[in-house]
């Protein structure tokens, strides 16, 4: 009796309250603050951040904790709880932008041509004092925490290779939640929504071949500029005649070259474009789409036209029990107001997708504009200046994910 007795006062013990949480994370802020602008000042590009990669594992080192870093260039960090739970895994990326930083935040980035232009640098070092948090928690915490530091989010995809190694089956991880700072909410706020958060992004590539002649005379080439011409005109009907206006689609081209002279009938034009969907079934109704008018575009004007479709970042979809459960923690930390609803998924990659097909969690944003009258410059903008005061807000909410069962 006396044994169940100091079991339950143990649990009751080992559980916080919203206000003990943010005495927590108030407790390791400016801790946090230093570990960002230490790596606000050394932001490398996809799977080249050596330095970032030293910082991190020096921090965990000095915390006590234990990583692993293999050769696919994330870093991992297992935290056991003191007692039987849930396990929790959070990540956070860690490159930068080929972005040339003005001088004036007064730690600036010392790599010429480089900074951390989306908060990834806020991102690792929010996860960093998670980490120094739950070491120091007073009671412990339930279950397991496992922290995924992630390279080359902007680029090639760190998430899905560290995915698809097994590592959240190895953990026994039964949810997995990613942050990112939100300039165009503000301190204090909180985002997410069930379903779909954001979209997939997929690469067009478009190859229009026709024949050369003289300028004088048209007849007697094809014009692959005038067919490609039109096969971008008609690329702009589907999104606005096979989608419904209640779904959410993209498909921009961005980037044509082609010809030789202003008195030639081009014979070869090269188009590159993305192609943006809210769910895996739309995004293969806009391929087939975007295949079929090129193709048979090309035909129509007497060319050829070849189109590639490269797949990049799978939709993130939350889980809507766990969207709710981010909404939910935000509420009870800061507050009804401050949890929000994003009312429509938005058009970007995040490559944490690939983590939401091998555990169930969510996604959701932290804002870091100072006020309503004061939103900063957007994410990947040389003028991107979050406030700092996000990470308190960022930490306050890993950790009650982690400690709240």
């Amino acid at each position: 009796m006396r044994r169940q007795t100091i079991c339950r006062h143990f649990m009751m013990k080992a559980m916080y309250t919203p206000e003990q949480i943010k005495h927590m994370a108030g407790e390791v802020f400016e801790w946090a603050v230093a570990a960002r602008r230490a790596l606000h000042r050394i932001p490398e590009p996809g799977f080249h951040e050596e330095k970032t990669k030293a910082f991190i594992k020096q921090k965990l080192t000095e915390l006590g904790l234990e990583y692993e870093a293999p050769e696919g260039g994330w870093i991992s960090c297992y935290i056991p709880g003191t007692r039987p739970g849930k396990v929790t895994a959070l990540r956070a990326d860690f490159d930068a932008l080929p972005i040339q930083e003005p001088v004036g935040c007064g730690f600036e980035s010392l790599h010429p041509g480089y900074m951390h232009a989306c908060g990834h640098d806020m991102h690792t070092a929010m996860l960093l004092a998670c980490g120094k948090l739950l070491k120091n928690a007073p009671e412990g915490f339930a279950g397991g925490a496992l922290l995924m530091f992630e390279p080359a989010e902007e680029t090639e995809g760190g998430a899905k290779p560290m995915a698809d190694s097994g590592m959240l089956e190895r953990y026994k991880v039964d949810r997995v939640y990613g942050a990112h700072v939100m300039p165009r909410l503000v301190v204090g706020q909180i985002e997410s929504r069930p379903g779909t958060l954001n979209a997939s992004t997929d690469t067009i590539s478009v190859t229009v071949r026709g024949a050369s002649a003289h300028g004088a005379y048209p007849e007697t080439g094809k014009d692959a500029i005038l067919c490609a011409a039109q096969i971008v005109s008609a690329l702009q009907s589907v999104v606005a005649r096979n989608v419904s206006p209640l779904e959410s689609a993209v498909i921009t081209i961005g980037k044509i070259s082609g010809g030789k002279a202003s008195n030639i009938i081009c014979d070869s034009v090269q188009m590159e474009g993305t192609l943006r969907a809210a769910d895996r079934k739309l995004r293969n109704m806009l391929v087939s789409r975007v295949r079929e008018i090129c193709e048979y575009t090309g035909r129509a004007m007497g060319c050829e036209a070849e189109c590639s479709i490269s797949e990049g970042y799978a939709a993130l979809v939350n889980d809507a029990g766990h969207a709710k459960r981010v909404l939910d923690v935000a509420a009870k930390l800061f507050g009804a107001d401050a949890a929000l609803v994003k009312d429509a998924p938005s058009m970007g990659a995040e490559d944490f997708s690939y983590f939401l097909d091998h555990a169930p969690g969510a996604f959701f944003h932290v804002g870091c504009s100072p006020d309503k009258e004061h939103i900063g410059a957007p994410l990947h903008s040389e003028r991107f200046l979050p406030n700092e005061q996000a990470m308190l807000y960022g930490i306050s909410m890993e950790a009650a994910l982690i400690m709240e069962d």
